[in-house]
């Protein structure tokens, strides 16, 4: 019998019969699986970076970093309180801070009409003091816990977070407000400030590498969401039920309220000025600050208040 010829198999054939590896043969077996995984993160990658950009060009996002770029370094300032049109009380001063030590220096000049004085804060190494001086005479305490708290909030205020606990540990009312609570509130805020909502409207203009945001904020939208969605804030009952008859009380006056918050960042990221102003009836209220020298600012604390705090020092002592 005669023999069956073999067809010779060339190297290119052979590169065919060898094993497919495992992993190749699992991505063919669930290629569609695989897709749907694919378009899935592309969605999520897709939706966050909309969310982040989104709450990056959030005029309070700016306000926050713009507001911290000065807090986290130095500048001279100018703030107004006005009544009516006319001024009821003005500062005036500089502050310094180094954040990383968390050093601060500020000095003062306060002026309510009637009466003056001078304030200072002075918080580096183990010395946390601040103090008045009212008649040429100083009169000084410790302030550590104030400056711990505040650099604390400061640590989120400028990564672009607020912070409920570490804010109501500055401003003192830890025992009057839940700061889980006002966190979720203050994000519901945040959400609804966006300039698309019937709580506030945003105007930006721009010139001269300034741009300028202007809010007109509806009293009445703010105070329905506290009423609505703030119940859990206040650590009290009772707090909460006065809050909701005060507003009953005043609440057609809040309707007819005008409340304006402007503030004005340059093209190097500073915060150069803002205002707040409510207007009610014939009654008009505006706070205006004003900041300049950032950066460069010096702040010179007189050799009376450190007297002044060594010899509280020594008396503790």
């Amino acid at each position: 019998m005669a023999k069956k010829s073999i067809p010779a198999i060339n190297e290119s054939e052979l590169d065919t019969e060898k094993p497919i590896p495992r992993h190749r043969v699992w991505i063919r077996e669930h290629m569609f699986a695989v897709c749907i995984g694919a378009a899935i993160l592309l969605i999520i990658a897709i939706f966050f970076g909309i969310r982040i950009y989104k709450n990056a060009s959030h005029p309070l996002t700016k306000f926050m970093a713009a507001s911290a770029k000065n807090f986290n370094s130095s500048f001279t300032f100018e703030a107004e309180a006005i009544q009516n049109g006319k001024p009821v009380m003005k500062y005036t001063g500089a502050y310094k801070a180094d954040a990383s030590k968390q050093n601060v220096k500020a000095i003062y000049e306060a002026d309510y009409g009637s009466y003056t004085y001078t304030g200072a804060v002075f918080a580096e190494g183990d010395t946390h003091v601040s103090g008045s001086c009212y008649d040429k005479q100083w009169h000084v305490h410790d302030c550590t816990d104030r400056v711990l708290n505040f650099f604390d909030f400061n640590t989120d205020f400028k990564a672009g977070r607020f912070d409920g606990a570490s804010f109501l540990r500055f401003t003192d009312m830890t025992s009057s407000y839940s700061a889980d609570e006002l966190n979720n509130f203050m994000n519901v805020v945040k959400s609804r400030m966006d300039g698309g909502s019937p709580l506030a409207k945003v105007d930006v203009t721009t010139g001269n590498g300034y741009k300028t945001y202007q809010y007109d904020i509806s009293l009445k939208e703010f105070f329905d969401l506290v009423r609505e969605k703030g119940a859990s804030i206040f650590f009290s009952a009772i707090d909460y039920d006065a809050f909701c008859a005060l507003y009953a009380a005043n609440e057609e006056t809040v309707e007819k309220a005008e409340c304006r918050f402007v503030f004005t960042i340059d093209s190097a990221g500073w915060l150069t000025d803002m205002q707040l102003s409510v207007k009610t009836g014939d009654e008009e209220f505006a706070v205006e600050c004003q900041f300049s020298d950032f950066g460069s600012a010096e702040v010179e604390i007189p050799e009376a208040f450190f007297d002044a705090a060594d010899a509280q020092l020594d008396n503790e002592n």
